[in-house]
């Protein structure tokens, strides 16, 4: 387990493991489907939700693993139901969904679930044979001390037991923190040499950052520039089933996008913000990189 330490595990509830598990299980699968994007892009997700997934299990980083099969199995089992365009879902999508509900979400979820609930109660009787032996210590010690010694010792002893819950397991801490990506260091000049066309015309150009999930990092390998058409301030891709052929065909992963500002200087317009949200559904972790060549930014 590599990344627990970014995982709210509720270790404040280390001596009920059933609360903890119930209360850790809800809190990382709250997803609720948004209309405003379409029923193929939330398909397209799940494909990289079991991608990411199947990753975190290969490398017996099992909290990940079940936290992702668990919200494939909300998301695509129960909410995606609820989503206007359902109806209008293709058959092959949704025969493929049923098959990776059955035959890998459902199984490995289960397995993992029986494996933290198991930790969670080996963790319970840790935690409370380590408090009797403590308080047994500390009733020896203080055993001949007169009682206000007495009570300034119990009061130093409670705060490290208070410590000590939060320190039980390094690996559990409640602080959440972004997954890092890994970004090589030619690609934005690798893509300024690709948009230089577009660029010198005043005409935008984006590209897609994708790449592989490995020991609880993101590695950026590959910009896909695909079919589009830009303005000065604008730019949207075309046929965007290519897009997503080419992601899934090299088992690829897409971690944001670049564009350029071929007059203008770098930031996010609202647009550009409201575009990015959309990269964040599945991966928060999802990056946005603007060029302005004319301001060598």
């Amino acid at each position: 387990m590599n990344s627990n330490a970014q995982l709210n595990t509720f270790v404040d509830l280390i001596d009920d493991p059933d609360i903890r598990f119930r209360k850790f299980f809800e809190y990382n699968t709250k997803i609720e489907i948004d209309p405003k994007y379409s029923i193929e892009k939330y398909i397209r997700s799940g494909r990289q939700l079991i991608r990411m997934a199947n990753v975190y299990y290969s490398e017996q980083d099992y909290f990940q693993a079940f936290i992702l099969y668990s919200r494939f199995a909300v998301l695509y089992g129960q909410n995606l139901k609820t989503h206007p365009d359902y109806s209008k879902c293709n058959k092959t999508d949704v025969s493929e969904i049923n098959r990776e509900l059955n035959t890998v979400v459902f199984p490995k979820a289960e397995k993992l679930k029986i494996y933290i609930k198991d930790l969670f109660v080996t963790q319970a009787k840790e935690h409370r044979t380590q408090n009797e032996q403590k308080i047994f210590d500390n009733n020896e010690i203080d055993k001949n001390k007169d009682l206000q010694q007495n009570e300034q010792e119990q009061t130093n002893f409670e705060n490290k037991l208070t410590d000590s819950v939060c320190n039980i397991e390094q690996s559990f801490k409640s602080k959440y923190n972004f997954r890092q990506i890994i970004l090589p260091n030619d690609t934005i000049e690798k893509f300024l040499e690709k948009a230089f066309a577009n660029t010198i015309q005043n005409v935008e150009t984006c590209g897609i950052l994708a790449g592989k999930l490995n020991h609880n990092k993101f590695f950026i390998s590959h910009v896909v520039v695909p079919k589009q058409k830009g303005t000065s301030d604008t730019c949207s891709t075309e046929n965007e089933s290519e897009l997503c052929q080419f992601i899934d065909q090299n088992d690829l992963i897409t971690l944001g996008w670049i564009h350029t500002h071929p007059s203008q200087t770098a930031f996010l317009s609202s647009i550009d913000l409201h575009t990015h949200y959309g990269y964040q559904i599945m991966i928060p972790e999802a990056i946005a990189i603007v060029c302005a060549p004319s301001y060598n930014q």
